[in-house]
């Protein structure tokens, strides 16, 4: 029997498509929308279904007992119910070597931008103000210090990049080890606060978890320097928005670039979009053609790899291999897949 996998509108590049058309039936559901999701599998029975921003709930999961793996089209996974993926065996998979480099370049950017004031001199420039050059004096970036909260494939690329600029940096992450940091040539921070007075720009690459929802708020930004940046490529909630808006407004940093928001899309009065010393970018960080043409190729062939009875290399949920329903659906799949 051929497997059916679902598609979402908008959908993946073509290199991923023309895998899947290749090899099993696909369905491409014309939203996101919690009912298109439900009625799209149970039609047409998906095994599968390759996500970018949609969420995957628990009710989802619950209504489609066809559904054997879901593929996420990035690394995040906070759209999707992985405890309740796991208790209905569902195996979740997503793509995290594809798009770090585009994510480290996105932050060497913003910080270029932001020493460099970007945004604002290129509209002196066309307000026919080129007297800006003798009030506002940019920074180099060479020999300031960059803390990377969050020291992963991104942060790690990150810190390559940095340190060809000669930055000092610094990086957070309690899942790796000193010596583990010292490696790509990072000072290890176990508390962040304790040198945040000593920071220029702080990067954010983390995931969003429990302890990392609004690690950076009003105590945070009272300890940065008033000349320092932050830049937010991980997840809109890892920053208070109200207290950058009052750190800001009140000179307690010197600006921020932000690729991604708490609220996605943001609404069109966020305070935030009053201010001059804050560059905004659409949660695309990670989304140029080369990553998305990988993450593409990616997940189609890990979700092909599971459909065609392995395990991927790219399973998130290993407790999902003991789970008795996932075992009734797979009892032919093979482990020898598994690294």
């Amino acid at each position: 029997m051929t497997k059916t996998v679902l598609l979402i509108e908008p959908t993946i590049r073509p290199i991923g498509v023309d895998y899947l058309t290749s090899n099993f039936n696909v369905v491409v559901a014309p939203n996101g929308l919690e009912e298109t999701i439900i009625e799209y599998i149970n039609e047409h029975k998906a095994h599968a279904v390759i996500i970018r921003t949609e969420k995957i709930t628990k009710n989802i999961l619950e209504q489609c007992p066809t559904l054997e793996v879901i593929g996420m089209h990035g690394v995040g996974l906070d759209t999707i119910d992985v405890p309740s993926a796991t208790e209905y065996g569902v195996m979740v998979l997503n793509a995290p070597f594809s798009n770090y480099t585009s994510v480290a370049e996105h932050s060497i950017m913003s910080i270029l931008a932001l020493s460099r004031d970007l945004r604002v001199s290129d509209s002196k420039v066309r307000n026919n103000e080129w007297n800006h050059r003798e009030v506002y004096f940019p920074m180099e970036i060479n020999a300031k210090t960059l803390l990377i909260v969050g020291m992963g494939k991104v942060g790690q690329d990150l810190a390559k990049k940095a340190k060809a600029f000669n930055m000092n940096v610094l990086g957070f992450d309690p899942f790796l080890s000193e010596s583990e940091m010292k490696i790509h040539g990072v000072l290890k921070v176990d508390d962040v606060n304790l040198y945040l007075p000593q920071c220029d720009f702080i990067s954010l690459h983390a995931p969003l978890t429990k302890s990392t929802y609004h690690m950076f708020s009003a105590e945070q930004f009272e300890l940065m320097k008033n000349t320092s940046f932050i830049i937010n490529l991980g997840r809109g909630s890892l920053i208070n928005e109200e207290a950058l808006l009052d750190a800001l407004v009140h000179k307690k940093i010197s600006g921020a670039a932000l690729d991604v928001l708490e609220q996605e899309p943001p609404n069109s009065d966020n305070p935030l979009f009053k201010l001059e010393n804050v560059i905004f970018t659409p949660h695309f960080g990670g989304d140029t053609l080369e990553a998305k043409d990988r993450c593409s190729e990616s997940i189609t062939k890990e979700v092909g790899i599971v459909l065609q009875g392995q395990i991927s290399r790219n399973l998130v949920n290993l407790q999902v291999l003991g789970n008795a329903k996932y075992l009734n659906k797979n009892s032919k799949i093979q482990l020898e897949g598994v690294k």
